[in-house]
């Protein structure tokens, strides 16, 4: 065999491994979440029982819309946001407070929308000056937790009886209920955004090569905002369902869903450096955040070891993950 012979069948080689890294990567978690489930409907008590699946796909939903909306913040190359928890908690009283004063869901969820897009688009600005997402989602949450805590005096912050703000949790299309059908519809629409619009393909460049896109003409800091508007969107969404589910809200509340959320983008395939991922893998990542979590509670895990397993199974996957994209990328 010649040298060139030689170089052309080792080329194919590499593509193949490559194709063949990727094949399993794209559905290493789709399978996992589907042996998931097959294995806890055999060996988890109450694990097949309609209440119980409920209950994932409702705290699916919340997770799911906040990790969807990150993913176009981490795909941006700008790593994620740890002030979900707070926003979302702010979101929810301000929908209480608007629907307490207009009567109407409808308007408290359009200015609750509106108010944390508010705070996106500053966090947005800060960020595309050239600092550090991570630190300035970190700073603005603290800051919003504090003005919460303050302004509430850490009471809870709830409906009176004569205005009913529940509807979006309580209301159901063929018994499926409105925060999964909302969280399904953002899901599609964020996909569609992301892959197939002139802003998710510069968030996509940016987050690849931001020299690359420079040179392309793209404004890093246009788009930086334009990527926060995107997370911003769906926690604003978040927050709404969240009220309508909890009724009434505290400052406190939702300790957890800053790390889920995170948690189900990096488990969904997110690169952390950016350009690589997409909103139904991180949505797919919320789903199995979710179950594991449930799976504990029926268990009857205590808190801090399911943090403990939580914990070791998102390294676990981020680590195969990463090592399939390196090996799918060579």
């Amino acid at each position: 065999m010649s040298t060139t012979e030689a170089m052309s069948v080792g080329y194919q080689n590499r593509a193949a491994t490559r194709k063949s890294m990727n094949i399993l990567r794209n559905w290493a978690l789709p399978l996992l979440l589907v042996l998931l489930f097959v294995i806890s409907a055999l060996l988890v008590p109450n694990f097949s029982e309609l209440t119980t699946i409920r209950a994932i796909f409702l705290q699916t939903a919340l997770i799911g819309i906040c990790a969807v909306g990150m993913t176009a913040l981490t795909l941006s190359g700008n790593l994620f946001s740890l002030g979900v928890t707070p926003t979302v908690i702010l979101g929810a009283m301000v929908y209480v407070w608007v629907g307490e004063a207009s009567k109407s869901m409808w308007i408290a969820a359009a200015v609750t929308i509106v108010a944390v897009l508010v705070t996106g688009v500053v966090q947005g600005f800060i960020v595309s000056l050239g600092l550090n997402a991570v630190i300035v989602t970190l700073a603005v949450g603290a800051v919003i937790y504090g003005v919460t805590a303050l302004v509430t005096k850490g009471a809870l912050v709830e409906p009176s009886e004569k205005v009913d703000l529940a509807g979006f949790a309580t209301f159901a299309i063929f018994g499926i209920p409105l925060p999964v059908i909302v969280f399904v519809v953002f899901t599609a629409v964020a996909w569609l955004l992301t892959q197939h619009t002139l802003i998710g393909r510069k968030i996509f460049l940016l987050g690849a090569n931001k020299s690359a896109a420079e040179i392309s003409g793209i404004s890093p800091r246009a788009t930086t905002v334009w990527a926060f508007i995107l997370m911003s969107f769906g926690f604003g969404i978040a927050a709404v369902l969240a009220s309508a589910q909890i009724h009434s809200v505290q400052a406190d509340q939702l300790p957890a869903l800053t790390l889920d959320t995170v948690a189900a983008v990096l488990v969904g395939g997110c690169a952390v450096s950016g350009g690589d991922g997409s909103p139904i893998k991180s949505a797919i990542g919320a789903l199995f955040i979710a179950t594991v979590a449930q799976i504990m509670v029926l268990l009857s895990v205590p808190d801090g070891l399911k943090q403990l397993v939580l914990g070791i199974v998102v390294v676990a996957l981020v680590v195969i993950l990463h090592v399939l994209r390196k090996a799918g990328s060579r």
